[in-house]
């Protein structure tokens, strides 16, 4: 298995979540597999190394990350030759131009190809791996909407993709009084709260979440919190908060720690999730398994991630969104009965049984 997204910044962006979530549901499995991880040459190996998960003896090296997916097609090669492993499972591209493995790859998105004007470098470097999809014996779509865009762009035969949904971790449930009392006194939180999280790149739309907060408080004394690296993006970010006249009620906090997320999910209000595209859409169900209500876009898996236990508005609608928002925060029960159904909904995404159709597709190749 491709272990690079468990290195570096990407071990605490989805990619990260998605193979740590993986390994941990495999290791659950009556008779787990042995994994080897591919891992990045000059970088510690992750915390996830263990007896059962063990760092190949060939590294990847390390190039220009404009050239690396490029690359990627031989480095991974070279890697696999003479690898005894019965199996090759790429989670992020990262797909070999030719071995003699079999080759299970998973597709979160295709988010370059749908919107190439927002990530034109970013598609340059995944044409090679989008190209060479059609070659791998199984693809992983990790939703319906994931598996549409695979079709549409790709010529990968139907049969070979198999949509499996991601999973919450179980670390994901409400917080404590005194984990919430510590986080408010830590981040000076003094007032309701939305949330939204990750990072804003242009998909995100911040200006559009900025819209909607100000809408928001028109009604409420409400404050925004963002959690998320920003990076690149912190300038863009805070100018358009300004932009919308919130930025002195808003908070910028950064990267948090898994225990500091899970407070923040639970004391907040509201998550509010402006996404104008996600493959999965792991943000919003991570909130409902802390027990808050979500807010969302109608677009792209988030209907079928998300469900029926969301507020659903139509996209791209600021109106329409702070409405839900204020309908929540104007109605305890309506609010609650949000609650109770996101519990119920995100408890249905577990790791193991994402590892369990993961499995049977490794025999289903295997066996092809």
């Amino acid at each position: 298995m491709d272990g690079r997204p468990l290195q570096g910044a990407s071990s605490v962006r989805g990619i990260g979540s998605y193979e740590r979530g993986l390994l941990a549901g495999l290791a659950q499995l009556p008779e787990p597999p042995q994994v080897s991880l591919l891992l990045s040459a000059h970088r510690e190996p992750p915390a996830e190394v263990s007896t059962a998960v063990h760092p190949s003896m060939r590294r990847i090296p390390v190039i220009h990350p404009t050239l690396q997916p490029v690359a990627d097609t031989l480095f991974v090669a070279s890697a696999l030759r003479g690898s005894a492993a019965d199996l090759y499972h790429a989670v992020e591209f990262g797909q070999p131009l030719r071995t003699r493995l079999p080759v299970v790859v998973t597709v979160h998105d295709l988010i370059p190809f749908v919107m190439p004007r927002d990530y034109p470098w970013v598609r340059r470097a995944r044409i090679p791996g989008l190209r060479l999809l059609c070659r791998a014996d199984a693809v992983i779509a990790v939703s319906e909407s994931t598996r549409r865009d695979v079709l549409r762009f790709t010529k990968t035969d139907p049969k070979r993709i198999t949509v499996i949904p991601e999973g919450v971790s179980p670390v994901f449930r409400p917080a404590s009084a005194e984990a919430l009392q510590q986080l408010r006194a830590k981040l000076r939180l003094d007032r309701p709260f939305l949330l939204a999280v990750g990072t804003f790149d242009p998909r995100k739309r911040v200006a559009l979440l900025a819209d909607v907060v100000r809408r928001v408080r028109d009604d409420h004394d409400v404050a925004l919190v963002i959690a998320g690296d920003q990076g690149a993006f912190t300038g863009h970010v805070t100018s358009e908060l300004a932009r919308a006249g919130i930025a002195e009620h808003a908070r910028v906090i950064g990267h948090v720690t898994t225990e500091d997320l899970i407070a923040l999910y639970t004391a907040a209000e509201v998550f509010v999730f402006t996404s104008a595209y996600e493959g999965f859409g792991l943000p919003p169900l991570e909130a409902m398994a802390c027990g808050t209500p979500a807010v969302l876009f109608d677009n792209s898996s988030l209907p079928e991630v998300s469900g029926p236990a969301a507020c659903m508005v139509p996209d791209g609608d600021a109106g329409a969104m702070a409405s839900a928002i204020n309908r929540l925060l104007d109605d305890a029960l309506e609010s609650e009965r949000r609650r109770s159904a996101g519990f119920a909904w995100a408890a249905t995404f577990t790791w193991r049984r994402a590892a369990e159709m993961t499995y049977d597709t490794y025999r289903t190749v295997l066996a092809r």
